[in-house]
């Protein structure tokens, strides 16, 4: 009867050690996923602090440059148009390109992997539960120029300042 004993104390002591590192690996990955979903708004709020840093500064530097005598514009002094938005790579293959934010919106075009997009400075108020594949992430909707000037709504998921593909999603 003692060596039964001492094989079911074995056996809870064991059971309770695999409980234990399945809860603390749980616990491990809601904690990544909280912090990746942090550095997503933070990147997101940094790109606007920049463009109204650049739009606050455009003002000033325009005010100091004297008018030129000739007031035609030309061709190879004009700005390029993506110049002012932060440019960000689409990071998720054919990523929607919607008329307005929401998976209800009439899909534009689809974007491929790594396409480069500019931040028109707008993005909504709430954000939008999706299921990627592998996981389900909380993102705001962002408004995007596309390089052939097409401008439109993406899920912030799907894009980043890094070419880098999305881990959360299927092949």
């Amino acid at each position: 009867m003692k060596g039964f004993r001492s094989k079911i104390e074995v056996i809870l002591i064991a059971g309770l050690a695999i409980f234990f590192l399945i809860w603390a690996v749980s616990k491990c990955n809601s904690t990544k996923a909280e912090l990746q979903a942090k550095k997503a708004a933070e990147a997101a709020q940094d790109s606007i602090a920049m463009v109204e840093k650049q739009k606050q500064e455009q003002p000033a530097k325009e005010a100091a440059k004297p008018e030129p005598a000739n007031t035609q514009p030309q061709k190879d002094l004009l700005a390029d148009p993506n110049e002012e938005y932060a440019r960000l790579f689409v990071v998720i293959d054919k990523l929607k390109l919607r008329e307005g934010p929401g998976l209800k919106s009439k899909v534009l075009t689809e974007l491929p992997l790594f396409e480069p997009v500019y931040f028109l400075n707008e993005m909504t108020d709430s954000t939008f539960e999706v299921n990627l594949g592998r996981m389900v992430v909380d993102e705001p909707y962002i408004k995007v120029r596309t390089k052939k000037g097409l401008e439109g709504w993406v899920y912030g998921a799907g894009i980043s300042y890094i070419k880098k593909k999305h881990p959360g999603t299927l092949e």
